[in-house]
């Protein structure tokens, strides 16, 4: 298999196109080759990637990852919230072009030529290599303010989304160096993550959700940053936001999030909504309605 490199401090990428949606169970687009490169955020839901013969699922705060080298089909299993975004990684122009214009419907098995692996390169010895799924903290605020950059169109809209294209690059990179990026979840922590999502207004304790899963509470701390991406206290609040949202465009008070999802204000709600999406509780209500 050919081997593809791009280092980071050449890199000029370009985005083609960036969108939020939802998208109801059994919705799917593919199979299809598209032109350029796509990223697939699940915000909240379940999606998968079918392709060369493999399934990739990806869940809340997780992506898909895939280019123009194979016949592809994304899907969703149940009712998802989701990023989609279209990208180049290197390209002279930052100015965006849709990929409905050179995108054609294939079908499995069908040569369309192997792009191969990708590897990130940051200088020195570090590299990374880019997974078809992936796990990166603080990446959903960044999506965001792409999004509303491409759907805005101010002056300088296409370098604005350049330069956010190559912080969420720098992000990915930095996180499967550092090993925080995930490729698949480890059963050895689900009880813990079963436990969070059914009661996720609980205080949950790095103790009990440690005990849940039979392990030392540093040990299980360790393990669930390497598996997750975040600490256990992370993924709580990212629960708690993924809810909220939901809330919020049911037209609940904040007031009353904040105590029935186990914040301790609806200033801190406020401000761990803020920290995670890019927006205020109040701002994404106006945005999704």
């Amino acid at each position: 298999m050919q081997t593809n490199e791009l280092a980071l401090e050449a890199m000029m990428p370009t985005v083609n196109f960036a969108n939020r949606s939802a998208a109801v169970a059994g919705e799917s687009w593919g199979c299809r080759i598209i032109p350029d490169h796509q990223l697939f955020y699940v915000v909240s839901g379940r999606a998968e990637l079918r392709m060369d013969g493999r399934v990739y699922g990806a869940r809340n705060g997780e992506f898909v990852y895939y280019g123009p080298g194979y016949p592809a089909q994304l899907s969703v299993t149940e009712p998802t919230e989701y990023f989609s975004l279209h990208f180049h990684w290197h390209h002279e122009s930052p100015e965006p072009v849709h990929p409905g214009y050179r995108l054609r419907l294939a079908e499995f098995g069908e040569a369309a030529g192997d792009t191969g692996r990708l590897v990130l390169r940051g200088g020195g010895r570090e590299d990374a290599v880019m997974p078809t799924m992936l796990s990166v903290s603080g990446l959903e605020s960044l999506l965001t303010r792409m999004v509303r950059e491409y759907e805005q169109e101010q002056p300088g809209y296409a370098y604005a989304l350049r330069g956010l294209m190559m912080q969420a690059i720098s992000l990915i990179f930095r996180q499967i160096v550092g090993g925080r990026g995930r490729h698949a979840r480890d059963n050895k922590i689900e009880q813990a993550i079963q436990a969070i999502q059914n009661q996720p207004g609980y205080n949950w304790s790095v103790a009990e959700l440690a005990a849940l899963c039979g392990y030392h509470p540093i040990h299980f701390s360790k393990l669930f940053k390497i598996e997750v991406g975040r600490t256990p206290k992370h993924y709580i609040i990212g629960e708690r936001v993924r809810l909220a949202k939901t809330a919020l465009l049911q037209g609940e008070k904040m007031e009353s999030i904040s105590l029935r999802l186990g914040f301790t204000s609806v200033h801190y709600f406020s401000h761990q909504f803020k920290r995670m999406t890019g927006l205020t509780p109040t701002e994404f209500r106006m945005h999704g309605q």
